[in-house]
């Protein structure tokens, strides 16, 4: 004895399955990347505390130091600034860890800030004849600005919690498939 399709059981037309979730990959790298960004920034901030570092690559790599001329006429400024950058991009770094949406576009802001700041700083340097000291914060502005396009292109945001998709179904998943008659044979028998 065969039995037919279970009532209220339609299967889906053949080769027309609902597409794969999306991959959370993009979020850890992203966050990943960050977190790279903000050691950095903190290494940075921490080997020229004192401002008289034996290496001044590092140095100029400080978040802020192109400034602390203009603004205080040391360096606090500029070593204040590198640890509120680092320890703020490791903390939503680890947030971004749980896929929160709202993070991440705070760290995108923050990296894009940091981005433009590292082209001014880099012009900066060359204009007042440090080019040599160049290579630090060349490799900080190439990593700051790695993980703020990561962090926003549109693979990151679909691997985020509560993503929804919207209107990447087809017609047929919208709404229920329609009733079938079943050949006599497969029908119940009357008073079922």
């Amino acid at each position: 004895m065969s039995y037919g399709p279970q009532p209220g059981y339609y299967p889906p037309p053949y080769g027309q399955y609902p597409p794969p979730r999306p991959s959370t990959a993009f979020a850890y790298v992203s966050a990943g990347l960050f977190l790279i960004c903000g050691l950095l920034a903190l290494l940075t901030a921490i080997v020229g505390w004192s401002g008289s570092s034996a290496n001044p690559d590092l140095m100029a790599a400080v978040v802020g130091i192109a400034f602390t001329e203009d603004i205080t006429g040391n360096i606090d400024f500029g070593i204040s600034m590198g640890m509120t950058v680092a320890c703020t991009t490791i903390s939503f770094a680890l947030l971004l860890l749980a896929r929160l949406d709202f993070v991440r576009w705070i760290l995108g802001f923050v990296g894009a800030l940091v981005t433009v700041y590292f082209v001014y700083a880099m012009i900066w340097l060359v204009s007042n004849d440090a080019g040599e000291v160049i290579a630090m914060p060349l490799v900080s502005f190439l990593l700051w600005t790695a993980a703020t396009v990561v962090v926003l292109i549109p693979q990151t945001g679909r691997a985020m919690r509560g993503y929804q998709r919207k209107l990447t179904y087809p017609q047929q998943y919208q709404q229920p498939y329609p009733q079938q008659q079943y050949p006599q044979q497969y029908q119940r028998p009357p008073g079922y």
